[in-house]
Parts: C-alpha cells; sequence; structure tokens
C-alpha cells in the first residue's frame, strides 16, 4: 500500500461498495450498488482512506478489450477536498493505462475539463446530459423488438466496430438490469441496432444507444421511452443535431454538458456517426 500524505491508498474492494454509493451520492450522481459491483468485477479501483479509517475518495480504470482504459468515479468527499487528492487518483490511474498499454479516456464535466487539458488530455466530441420527468413518446415500432438473452453475443460482436473495442460483458450485464427497456433493431436477421438501460439512484438511465443510422436511433428510442416510468436520464452525443429538438419535442431538457476525451489523441476510437447514447460517463 502506498500513502498521500498519510492518506492509505489501496485497491478498491467489494466491502467498499456502501461506502462508495454513499461518495457518489453526496455528489448527486445517479449510481447504485450494482454500478460498483460490476466495475469492480470489470476494473480496477483505488480507495483512499482517512488516517484513522473510513472512505474518503475512489478511482476506477475499466479496460476495453486491450484498447483503452475508460478512467472513472473519481470521488472525493467534500471535507477532504481542495488537497490534490483528486489530482494524484487521476494521476494513478493515467499510470495504470499506460502500464497496460491502454490510452486513457474519460468523460470530462465542464467544470473537470480544465483540470484535464493540462495532463494531456484533448477533446474528442461533446455529449448532453438530457433529463425527463414524463416522456411524451409510446408504442413499438416496425423494426424494433424486445432484447432476448440469446442476442447479446452476437450483438456484443456487431457493437465493437462501433465502440472500438468488444464489451461484451458490459452489455451482458446491463441487458440483465434493463428489462422491458432493452430493445434490438434487426431486418432480416441483420442487426441495425440496440439499446439498453440501467437503474439508478435518482433516475432511469438510458444507454447505450448505437444504431445504423438516424431512422434506427428514433425508432429505438421511441420504443425504450415507451416503457420508462419515472424520470429518466439519457448522455446524447452531440454530434446527431437532431437529437436535441427531438428530445426537447418528449418533455426532456438538457441538464449539463460533457466532454469526451483522449489522453494525448483527438481522434475518436469509437464511431460518433453510429454512437447515438453514451452507456453514461462512468462506463464509457
Amino acid at each position: 500500500m502506498a500513502a498521500i500524505d498519510g492518506l492509505v491508498v489501496r485497491p478498491l474492494r467489494p466491502d467498499d461498495v456502501a461506502a462508495a454509493c454513499a461518495l457518489n451520492a453526496e455528489a448527486g450522481w445517479n449510481q447504485v450498488a450494482a454500478d460498483w459491483r460490476y466495475m469492480l468485477d470489470a476494473g480496477d479501483g483505488l480507495a483512499v482512506e482517512a488516517p484513522h479509517g473510513g472512505l474518503i475518495a475512489t478511482g476506477m480504470v475499466l479496460p476495453y478489450g486491450g484498447r483503452f482504459g475508460w478512467i472513472a468515479m473519481i470521488l472525493v468527499t467534500g471535507a477532504w477536498q481542495r488537497r490534490g487528492i483528486a489530482s494524484e487518483i487521476m494521476r494513478r490511474c493515467i499510470a495504470r493505462c499506460r502500464e497496460a498499454g491502454l490510452v486513457a479516456g474519460l468523460d470530462a464535466t465542464e467544470q473537470g475539463r480544465p483540470v484535464y487539458l493540462p495532463l494531456g488530455f484533448r477533446d474528442v466530441y461533446p455529449i448532453s446530459r438530457w433529463q425527463a420527468e414524463a416522456v411524451r413518446t409510446s408504442g413499438l415500432v416496425a423494426g424494433v423488438r424486445p432484447l432476448r438473452p440469446d442476442d447479446v453475443e452476437p450483438l456484443a460482436a456487431w457493437d465493437a466496430a462501433a465502440f472500438g473495442a468488444d464489451r461484451q460483458a458490459l452489455l451482458r450485464h446491463l441487458a440483465a438490469r434493463a428489462g422491458a427497456l432493452a430493445h434490438v433493431a434487426d431486418a432480416d436477421g441483420e442487426i441495425r441496432g440496440y439499446v439498453l438501460a440501467r437503474d439508478g439512484r435518482r433516475a432511469t438511465q438510458l444507454g447505450p444507444l448505437v444504431a445504423a443510422d438516424r431512422e434506427t436511433a428514433q425508432a429505438l428510442l421511441a420504443a425504450a421511452l415507451s416503457r420508462v416510468e419515472g424520470t429518466v436520464f439519457l448522455d446524447g452525443v452531440d454530434v446527431h443535431d437532431w437529437l436535441a429538438a427531438w428530445l426537447q419535442e418528449r418533455g426532456f431538457t438538457r441538464q449539463r454538458g460533457y466532454v469526451r476525451m483522449l489522453l494525448d489523441g483527438d481522434a475518436p476510437l469509437d464511431d460518433p456517426a453510429r454512437v447515438f447514447l453514451i452507456a453514461g460517463p462512468e462506463l464509457g
């Protein structure tokens, strides 16, 4: 174990999940225990403890396909902020990506972006978080059907080209949590797109949504939103300039912006022409 000015830094463990959830609740974030358990299974987490015990900060690196590592969940409880802890966690996460030969990536908030630029991160594309309390849409759409368990493996193979790496484990996890919101679009046995979702502390998080074209993306959105109950969040890729008006017509308002960033590069690893909704800033 190592220390940051007397603080204990160690791997994040499954028995930290309740305390990690408390940190993200303090920050107003949407994650629940299932998110942390998945990230711990799939990735590499850092925990920072106060001198007399108690989790005060976290960080995660999620590797994807031996190609890139997603840095997320950099959280510091309020009483310990502005002491350089978050910056040190970020440096350690970057080092882990480099040691593994992975390109480091993240989705930065508008406030976080100026912090990451001096570290060598570069803008790739903007993202908007949208929120609705009551969605105005209804009905299934031709060519779109509920996702079946046996869809996940071929879907993951199709998705890898758009996302830039294999993420079958994530898609399988989300498919199990999405319930009636998970849909796939296909034509004559050819996959054209899909949408998944997950439960959250504050809202249902819709995404990822990956589709071959705008028409398919709209159909998948309409199908999933017709089954949403309560508050819904989704993170839309701004390159699709039609999306803002489409969402606003159905009761959504823009909550905040993010910027997808990569270390030492600005060429997307994914294909933003086919990625309409990301899985969330913590999952890439």
